[in-house]
C-alpha cells in the first residue's frame, strides 16, 4: 500500500483516533428521503507487516446514534441489530489492494448474528507528521450491503404503495490512524 506520493507506509500498528473516526450508514426511507445513523467510537487498527496489511474494526451496537431517539430502541431490537444477542459489529479485512486514490478493501462484516463478505472502495491519505510526535494517516471507505442478508427483514408497506425502507444500505467509514514512534 502506498500514498499518493508513492512513499511506503511504515510497518507497525496504527490505532484509530476515536475523535476523528466514525462509521455511518444511510438507507432510503419511504422512497423519498434518506435515513442516516452512525456509531461512535470506532475501535480500529491497521497493521502493516511482512504478511501484508490488515484492517480490523468494531463498534458497540448500543453506541448507535440517530436523529430520532424514539427509533433507537427499534433499531436495537431483534428486527434490526439484535443488540442483546449481538452487541458488536465487527470487520476483518481479507485483502487490501490498489493505491491511495483507488483503495479496495475486501473482508468479512459481522453483525446481527451473520458474518458475510463485503468489498469496500475508498482512499488513503498520509502518512503525515502528527502534531507533537508520531504520524497520522486516514482511510475513507464506502460499501453497499443488503440488510436482509443480515436478517434485518423488518418492513412496512406504505399506504400509497412502496415500502418504508430500502434493502440496500450504504456504509461510510472514515478512520484516522495514529502511529507513535
Amino acid at each position: 500500500m502506498t500514498t499518493t506520493t508513492k512513499t511506503e507506509i511504515p510497518a507497525g500498528t496504527w490505532a484509530a483516533d476515536p475523535v476523528h473516526s466514525n462509521a455511518n450508514f444511510e438507507v432510503e426511507h419511504a422512497g423519498v428521503s434518506v435515513f442516516r445513523g452512525g456509531f461512535k467510537p470506532v475501535d480500529a487498527k491497521l497493521t502493516l507487516s511482512a504478511d501484508g496489511p490488515e484492517l480490523e474494526g468494531a463498534v458497540d451496537v448500543t453506541a448507535i446514534s440517530v436523529d430520532d431517539e424514539n427509533i433507537r430502541p427499534h433499531l436495537l431490537s431483534p428486527d434490526f441489530f439484535d443488540a442483546e444477542r449481538n452487541p458488536r459489529i465487527e470487520f476483518h479485512s481479507t485483502e487490501i489492494a490498489g493505491d491511495a486514490d483507488a483503495l479496495e478493501v475486501a473482508g468479512e462484516l459481522s453483525m446481527a448474528g451473520a458474518s458475510l463478505p463485503v468489498r469496500a472502495t475508498g482512499r488513503l491519505r498520509g502518512p503525515v507528521p502528527a502534531p507533537g510526535a508520531g504520524e497520522k494517516l486516514s482511510i475513507a471507505l464506502e460499501a453497499t450491503i443488503d440488510r436482509t442478508d443480515y436478517g434485518m427483514d423488518w418492513q412496512m408497506e406504505l399506504p400509497a404503495g412502496g415500502v418504508a425502507l430500502a434493502n440496500d444500505v450504504r456504509l461510510v467509514v472514515e478512520l484516522e490512524f495514529d502511529r507513535s514512534e
